[in-house]
């Protein structure tokens, strides 16, 4: 895969605690780092659950190997000029020499 093709900014947000004024703690959402990826969107359906509608967003996003390091699976992505996030489904390394697959569902 040619390197120019990484052209979508992508936002990694983990959950942090940090301390309140009281001495307990408080759970939020941070943006633990901004990695470039190659996305493309794979499936897409709308879903009646419970009387109520749900659309589903599969993407598929392409990083290089050293960046898809640091993500967990338990961190949600942020797709710059896209509104709503996504949680990861599976990362799995690609055929492609040196690069990581990410499959996140869009959240909501």
């Amino acid at each position: 895969m040619n390197s120019g093709r990484l052209n979508t900014r992508i936002d990694v947000k983990r959950l942090t605690k940090s301390s309140d004024s009281y001495g307990g703690t408080t759970s939020t959402v941070a943006v633990n780092s901004t990695i470039w990826a190659h996305k493309s969107e794979t499936k897409g359906e709308i879903v009646q659950e419970n009387g109520k509608r749900q659309q589903y967003l599969e993407i598929e996003l392409t990083v290089r190997k050293k960046t898809a390091d640091t993500i967990l699976n338990t961190d949600i992505l942020a797709v710059n000029g896209v509104t709503g996030d996504y949680r990861i489904n599976n990362i799995f390394d690609s055929v492609h020499k040196y690069y990581t697959t990410i499959k996140a569902t869009k959240i909501g």
